[in-house]
């Protein structure tokens, strides 16, 4: 049942410190890392936003405390297509990598030592009405591999996603329906989203689309920075009792600067009440219920833009770590976040 952990449990995030990685390795650019999966121990996958590139890395955390001690890189494989990959998401049972494109909103899985497509996911075609470098930014696994899920980062528009072609990402299709779920996120409103949930009945079995559900997202909090302020859901994580937790990103200006900063908060998301919108062609004047949410850690990271979020080891008292990663973009802050993730006992 969607959401029953939700219910039975509630959970707290505390911060417990970044730690800063070089922004090249063998000669090429690490910035840009926009997604991150843990595979085992300390052993994970990261994908950068340009050149379909697939980054194997090593992140030590100390089992004590959750500090993260090192960030190193271990290899690197071009998927083939490339494309704008910003998320990430280890398949164990197939040993394959899933990644979302927000060149051309798909999802595909790749052999991540070869970089060679194995399988892709039959998205929903409303999801094609994305706007530009609006698209999937977010893709969790449920560890047990029987669940998967995504989500547009901010509002689907097809009359708006008609334009992205000029700045070379894929076409609308003609099949595509004629979306409008809002505008993106204001000072005044958040953005009306659509997580997006994948299920199969068996490794080996394919993807299939299994409820959708509306999230807003915060409104933007600062000052609008030369028209690029946004607030929208950068990734996903899924837990292993199927409880999940949202990552929204936002950047604009603090009141009295000059140049943006970033600020991350992640909420844990309960389905119930919550309407399945799988079928609602716009979601701007809906009256279809959204899923309620419950920030579990907010902060102003400066330049760190953290966009991914993944699992990480089980520490010394028997709590679990949660891993950021920070895009390095544009001038921005290449770090890992570690946060601690305890269960809250009802009152």
């Amino acid at each position: 049942m969607i959401g029953a952990a939700l219910a039975a449990a509630s959970l707290a995030l505390a911060p417990v410190g970044e730690l800063a990685f070089p922004r090249a390795w063998n000669g090429s650019s690490l910035n840009g890392l926009s997604g991150l999966t843990c595979v085992a121990d300390d052993a994970y996958y990261a994908v950068r936003d340009s050149g379909g590139l697939l980054y194997g890395m090593a992140i030590g955390v100390d089992r004590t405390t959750g500090m993260p001690t090192n960030c190193v890189v271990t290899g690197r494989t071009i998927l083939a297509g490339r494309g704008d990959l910003e998320c990430v998401a280890w398949d164990a049972a197939r040993r394959w990598v899933w990644v979302g494109d927000e060149d051309d909103g798909s999802i595909r899985a790749f052999d991540p030592a070869t970089g060679a497509e194995r399988a892709r996911a039959a998205v929903p075609a409303v999801f094609d009405a994305f706007r530009y470098n609006r698209s999937f930014e977010s893709l969790a696994l449920r560890p047990d591999g029987r669940e998967m899920w995504t989500c547009n980062e901010e509002a689907l528009c097809r009359r708006e996603a008609e334009g992205r072609t000029a700045k070379k990402a894929a076409p609308v299709r003609a099949t595509t329906p004629d979306v409008d779920d809002g505008p993106r996120a204001t000072r005044e409103r958040g953005s009306r989203v659509r997580l997006q949930r994948f299920t199969r009945s068996a490794p080996e079995a394919a993807w299939t689309a299994a409820g959708q559900w509306m999230y807003e997202t915060d409104s933007v909090g600062g000052g609008d920075f030369a028209g690029k302020s946004r607030c929208g859901v950068s990734d996903l994580l899924c837990l292993d009792d199927g409880t999940l937790l949202a990552l929204e990103r936002e950047m604009s200006i603090k009141k009295g600067k000059f140049l943006p900063s970033f600020r991350c908060r992640i909420y844990q998301i309960d389905f119930a009440g919550a309407d399945d919108v799988a079928g609602v062609v716009a979601l701007k004047d809906t009256a279809r219920r959204p899923v309620a949410k419950r920030r579990l850690f907010g902060a102003h990271t400066g330049l760190a833009m953290y966009e991914g979020i993944c699992l990480g080891p089980t520490l010394a008292d028997g709590s679990r770590s949660v891993l950021l990663i920070s895009d390095g973009d544009d001038g921005a802050a290449n770090r890992i976040l570690s946060l601690r993730l305890v269960p809250v006992a009802p009152r």
